[in-house]
């Protein structure tokens, strides 16, 4: 009777794999998935660099607007910088200096992703829950920013903990429990898998789920199930990260001689993620290659191959076999691993795939970025773990106890990179960026990042850190807008929370580069008020003059939470700069912007005569719709872009439920300035067409209002109130008259909303526009009124004044009667324009002894009731400056009659 042979040190050590998965199997690849979450997430931070913004924000993008263009996210996309430009396109001068290289321009002028959209795509159903939060407590730019960056680590981290359950999955069946699960262990935990795959959003944590899924496929029964799921997934590893094609097709080659019959399911179900990636890199890039084909190029690959690959294997910085040095079994004993009856044609398969990418990537510049560790090679640790598998099954004890003590090595540097990295060991790395010795400090052993990083504090848990806060103002010296920033300082200021507390720093970028930073705060009231913070929270700060280029900037704010923490993105401020205007340009509108206050509100001055003599104060909605309206066609070349979305943004907030407005505002808003008035039809009217309301459910029940307050022929009456119900009213002769201006701002709006009701107003203002008691507010001038005939007449309304209306009995007012009446007869159509001559003379007029008029005799706007008991004029300097500049430019851009 022959004896049985004595077993190997490997069988001893090993069971036999299992062709079929157990329940046990699938129960530990339960706790390895668990276990790997935990540790993944354990250090509570997200080590995330630029390339993975468009995966991180891009899944918003499609539940909220359905689209995979950046277009509607790109402020918090591009991070404060501007989108880089395709490789085709020249360099335009002024060109900032740090560019969002993950964002690129596509087809008509869309930004799109420079990366493939897998990632983003098939991880979007895992966003729903925050999708669903941000819908119930609100969009905001810092709260999406904090979700957003909590979502990109735990979708990480399930990526990178799924693929470590499949592969031990799939190592079983090649090798017993025990082998197996070391080996997946060596992998979760001493590879890049832990600190690239689990960390952020980069494509390779895909990529190895997608690999060790196809793997789990091709080695198990070959069923049309099995090669739909490994054809799709292959087709997905190269729709992923197309140079990760070489190693779909190594597995696929494979999986054509195990599918058998079945080769042309795997085909077609591979075929069909490839298709629609291409349909949509030329619909929105205009390139087979998508982003990638509008910023790459041949320049990508002019390394010398021979070092390039010692780079990627055995570089203190960068190399494989450093971070994970138990892999360099696989070279040495690459002869058992070929030789294993079962896997041998998929392993050589595999290592051909490899060997290609290895030669792929050496001929780029193997430093690989702002990384920690060969970031390029993390795709392929899937491949080169199970190919592992018999290497390691037939270690000798002696094998076993360097090979064990190596992983143990490799998951100490790994965990250094998530508990330390920072990315300060990359400043030596990268010293020299490029040149016959770039590479030399990649090679310096002391700038190994996992010894580098430990001579810093570890890095801060920040996870969990929310940033709030506003970028309020942001305007050169002299009070301009950032359109007159070259040459000047500029002034920023604004607040900002981190968790509730005050943060360490906050610091303003300028065209991608660091320009100015304070740790000084101060107590901001208001935001105390508004948020319930105690902590310090305003900030202020100067960037110094420089000299900027005719063209785009980007101003940007960022918050570092914590010392030696991330810097997260608060908000940032676009401007153009142009060529300077004249003197009396720039001083206009600095007086305009000096006297708007914080809110983003201009003061009303008014009299009890009808002449402007020391005067009071009040805030009203009325001029400042007024000022909007009057500014917007003019407000980016006059530098005051910034002044008028500032009001835009006072008078939406001063939409009521109903969708009504006061003139003083919302109740108690006024305070000293005014009191809480009876809504009514000329201001809801001018804020629903100049500010409109977020809540524009609110719109339609405003109009059926306005529609009740009706005179039997058809005109729109003013407060918006039964007599008993007013409000601080000091009405006259009629208690609620129906006055021309009003009617006017009621057309406008109509004709946008209720064209119908729109010509019916129109028919009645003709038919009334002479008598006298429709001129109610505006009796003594007509400025208001001449004003809006331009307008009136685009929105289909063609209304001619009655020449009695075109002057004014006000001593001092006849030039801003003449000033609105030249603007109109610029805007009119069809009409001649006014004699340049004049036109030039009168803004010398206004302008001289830097703006006297201005100041001596505004503009009286309009006055109440004159049958009222106590009569009230009103006056805006701020408004004559407006108009001289409407003036200025309408003439500078007619050029007016010879």
């Amino acid at each position: 009777m022959r004896s049985r042979p004595s077993p190997t040190i490997g069988e001893l050590a090993v069971e036999r794999p299992a062709p079929r998965l157990s329940r046990r199997d699938i129960k530990t690849s339960i706790v390895l998935w668990a276990l790997c979450l935990i540790v993944y997430n354990a250090n509570l931070r997200l080590i995330a660099p630029g390339d993975t913004y468009p995966a991180r924000y891009l899944p918003f993008g499609l539940w909220r607007y359905h689209t995979l263009l950046v277009d509607p996210i790109l402020p918090i996309t591009a991070q404060g910088r501007r989108v880089g430009m395709p490789a085709a396109v020249k360099t335009p001068p002024g060109e900032f200096k740090v560019k969002a290289y993950w964002l690129v321009w596509g087809k008509d002028g869309h930004a799109i992703s420079t990366y493939p959209v897998a990632v983003p795509v098939l991880l979007a159903p895992l966003y729903l829950p925050a999708v669903l939060y941000l819908h119930a407590r609100g969009w905001d730019s810092w709260r999406l920013d904090w979700v957003a960056r909590v979502m990109e680590k735990l979708s990480a981290s399930l990526l990178a903990a799924t693929s470590a359950a499949l592969l031990y999955l799939a190592l079983r069946r090649r090798a017993g429990p025990r082998p197996a699960l070391v080996l997946a262990l060596a992998y979760a935990f001493g590879t890049t898998t832990w600190m690239i795959g689990s960390q952020a959003l980069w494509q390779h944590g895909m990529a190895e789920l997608l690999i060790a899924g196809m793997l789990l496929a091709v080695t198990g029964p070959a069923t049309v199930r099995a090669a739909i799921v490994a054809g799709l997934l292959g087709g997905l590893i190269a729709c992923n990260r197309p140079p990760d094609s070489l190693l779909a097709a190594a597995i696929g080659l494979y999986g054509l001689r195990w599918a058998g019959r079945r080769v042309p399911v795997l085909v077609a179900a591979a075929l069909a993620p490839v298709a629609l990636v291409l349909a949509y890199n030329f619909s929105v890039a205009g390139h087979y290659a998508g982003g990638y084909g509008l910023v790459g190029g041949k320049e990508f690959f002019y390394h010398g191959a021979a070092a390039g690959v010692a780079g990627l294997l055995f570089s203190p910085a960068r190399g494989l076999f450093v971070f994970s040095p138990f892999l360099l079994f696989l070279p040495i004993f690459v002869r058992r691993a070929a030789r294993e009856g079962d896997g041998r044609l998929l392993t050589m398969a595999m290592g051909l795939g490899v060997v290609l990418q290895v030669a792929l990537y050496a001929k780029a510049d193997w430093r690989q970025g702002a990384v920690w560790g060969p970031r390029w090679l993390t795709s392929m640790l899937p491949m080169l773990i199970w190919m592992l598998a018999p290497v390691y099954v037939e270690l000798r004890r002696a094998g076993r106890i360097v090979f064990l003590p190596l992983c143990a090595v490799a998951v100490a540097i790994e965990a250094i990179g998530a508990f330390w990295y920072n990315g300060a060991s990359n400043a030596a790395i990268f010293a020299v960026d490029a040149g016959p010795g770039a590479m030399r400090n990649a090679w310096d052993p002391r700038n190994a990042p996992f010894l580098a990083e430990l001579r810093h504090a570890p890095a801060p848990a920040e996870l969990t850190t929310a940033v709030h806060g506003t970028l309020d103002i942001a305007r050169s010296a002299g009070g301009l807008d950032l359109s007159a920033a070259s040459g000047n300082a500029i002034a920023v200021e604004g607040w900002a929370l981190a968790n509730g507390h005050t943060p360490f720093e906050v610091a303003v970028m300028l065209d991608g580069e660091v320009v100015a930073g304070t740790r000084d705060f101060f107590a901001r009231p208001d935001v105390a008020n508004a948020v319930g913070a105690r902590a310090p929270t305003g900030w202020r700060l100067t960037v110094p003059p420089r000299n900027l280029a005719g063209g785009e900037h980007l101003l940007a704010v960022f918050v570092i939470a914590v010392e030696h923490g991330n810097t997260f993105f608060l908000a940032d401020r676009r401007f153009r700069i142009s060529q300077a205007e004249e003197p009396a340009v720039r001083q206009a509108a600095a007086e305009i912007a000096r006297a708007q206050q914080y809110a983003g509100y201009w003061s009303t001055a008014f009299s009890d005569a009808a002449r402007y003599e020391p005067h009071r104060q009040e805030l009203n909605t009325f001029l400042n719709s007024m000022m909007v309206d009057m500014l917007d066609p003019v407000a980016e070349r006059a530098g005051l872009a910034s002044s008028v979305q500032r009001a835009r943004q006072f008078l939406t907030a001063q939409i009521e439920p109903g969708g009504l407005v006061r003139y003083h505002g919302l109740p108690g808003l006024a305070g000293a300035l005014g009191c809480t008035i009876t809504p009514d039809a000329d201001d809801t009217a001018l804020v629903w067409r100049i500010a409109p309301g977020t809540h524009r459910e609110w719109l339609q029940p405003a109009l059926r209002t306005l529609a009740e307050f009706r005179t039997p022929e058809g005109l729109y009456r003013t407060w918006l109130a039964p007599v008993d119900r007013y409000q601080c009213l000091d009405p006259g002769k009629d208690p609620d008259p129906a006055d021309v201006a009003i009617q006017m701002h009621v057309y406008m709006l109509l004709a946008e909303q209720n064209p119908a009701a729109a010509r019916s107003l129109c028919r009645a203002l003709e038919k009334t526009i002479v008598r006298d008691d429709i001129w109610v507010y505006y009796k003594v001038t007509s400025l208001v009124p001449i004003l809006r005939v331009a307008g009136l007449e685009k929105a289909g309304c063609p209304l001619e004044l009655p020449a009695a209306r075109l002057r004014t009995s006000v001593p001092g007012q006849e030039v801003w009667v003449r000033a609105a009446r030249m603007l109109q007869a610029f805007e009119r159509r069809g009409g001649p324009a006014p004699a340049k001559d004049e036109v030039a003379g009168l803004l010398d007029t206004l302008s001289r002894d830097s703006f006297a008029l201005v100041r001596q005799a505004p503009p009286l706007l309009y006055h109440n009731d004159l049958t009222a008991s106590v009569p009230r004029y009103y006056w805006s300097e701020e408004f004559g400056y407006a108009l001289w500049l409407r003036l200025h430019f309408a003439s500078a851009h007619d050029g007016g009659a010879q």
